[in-house]
């Protein structure tokens, strides 16, 4: 079983995006938008799969 938690897990791998690497940058950058994650990670912006994973991911960082 995959653990979608860990920093390790690809939650973008169209684009071979970590999980880690997309926390950073919503905490570095205090990412609110789902749009302007996409555009600064570059996440979410080939095949649009994981954009509801990566939505989740801003609500449960910065606690929305």
């Amino acid at each position: 079983m995959v653990d979608k938690t860990s920093r390790e897990y690809l939650i973008c791998p169209c684009r071979g995006i970590t999980r880690g690497e997309v926390e950073d940058a919503i905490r570095k950058n205090r990412i609110t938008d789902l749009k302007v994650l996409c555009q600064t990670t570059n996440a979410g912006t080939k095949c649009g799969g994981c954009r509801e994973d990566l939505e989740n991911l801003i609500h449960e960082i910065l606690g929305n």
